[in-house]
């Protein structure tokens, strides 16, 4: 399995890659997106239109920031449209406070008969669905309504994307029972620091984060995710002094090989 968080940055100075991540979208071997947050920005447009499923996680900008856009450059007449998967409550925000024609065109409403835009499928947290060779399970979060993070399984290895959360415990008992997951994409959002304003809105700290990773009695990689760009050299330090194992923070842009 191959996993790719796509940039969602400029190129800091001297033309390298930034790791400040702004949005969210991951690339599962190609074909499927977790999020499309800055799918939408792929300059390659062949890598977009090799995507024909895009997981919605939940509602928030970051995540859906360029989904409209990405649906856009995708489209070409005939019946073979990009599917959507989320829970019904994302699906019916996306229809009606983004796809409304007001901020971008009803896509949901120009998709009839064989001359689509998009398919839209609600998942069920714990009903497994296949697509494009992976079966990805939704599995409920403590973040927003309707969040839900993702165990993939390509028969061989797992990976899961806890997505945005704060402390939860059904995400973790679930993959505890996968025999082959390898790797979990997990959230520190604030430093210590703001610990508060973490527990608030649904995220982690590194604190928060290490009492989370021991709910899971597994040998797996830990790559965290989503540091808020302005905080993201705070929470490093912090992470780095709790010594935690097997714990990385992402390059965004580097494909994962699992």
């Amino acid at each position: 399995m191959r996993v790719e968080l796509l940039p969602s940055s400029l190129p800091a100075s001297g033309g390298h890659v930034s790791d400040a991540q702004f949005l969210v979208t991951y690339l599962v071997d190609g074909a499927l997106a977790v999020d499309a947050g800055s799918l939408g920005l792929l300059a390659d447009l062949r890598r977009q239109e090799r995507v024909r499923h895009v997981f919605v996680t939940h509602e928030h900008i970051d995540h859906i920031a360029t989904l409209p856009i990405f649906l856009e450059n995708v489209y070409e007449p005939g019946p073979d449209c990009v599917e959507l998967l989320a829970a019904e409550c994302v699906l019916d925000f996306l229809h009606h406070d983004i796809f409304n024609g007001r901020v971008w065109p009803d896509f949901f409403a120009l998709s009839t008969g064989d001359d689509r835009f998009v398919h839209a499928t609600p998942v069920v947290p714990g009903t497994p669905v296949t697509r494009a060779g992976l079966t990805i399970t939704p599995l409920p979060v403590s973040h927003v309504e309707g969040s839900l993070g993702l165990l993939v399984d390509d028969g061989q290895v797992a990976v899961a994307f806890p997505s945005d959360t704060g402390p939860t415990d059904d995400f973790w008992r679930h993959i505890a029972t996968c025999p082959r997951l390898q790797a979990v994409f997990l959230e520190v959002s604030f430093p210590d620091t703001m610990a508060d304003l973490a527990t608030i809105t649904g995220h982690h700290c590194p604190r928060s984060f290490a009492a989370e990773i021991r709910k899971l009695d597994r040998d797996v990689r830990w790559i965290v995710v989503h540091r808020k760009a302005r905080y993201a050299g705070e929470i490093a330090r912090e992470l780095t002094a709790l010594g935690l194992k097997n714990v990385e923070l992402v390059e965004p842009g580097r494909g994962y090989e699992f």
